[in-house]
């Protein structure tokens, strides 16, 4: 039976999709970037977004920060 419901992943590879993250602020691109590098395992990718968050805001470093410390958060 077909379902017409979409998911984020599904959602992601739209043309919807990327309107959506075209209007996504900087800061919640980058924390969505985190979790995905996070969850994939990619230290490199953490890394580079940490530093583009300490560039952007520190507050938002402290954020990230959070979902290293406290998994829960994530």
């Amino acid at each position: 039976m077909p379902t017409h419901t979409l998911f984020d992943a599904d959602v992601a590879a739209t043309v919807l999709g990327k309107k959506r993250r075209e209007l996504m602020p900087v800061d919640a691109q980058i924390v969505d970037s985190y979790l995905a590098a996070r969850s994939d395992g990619d230290s490199t990718q953490m890394r580079l977004l940490r530093r583009n968050a300490a560039a952007l805001d520190p507050d938002l470093l402290a954020e990230l920060d959070g979902f290293d410390r406290y998994p829960a958060a994530a």
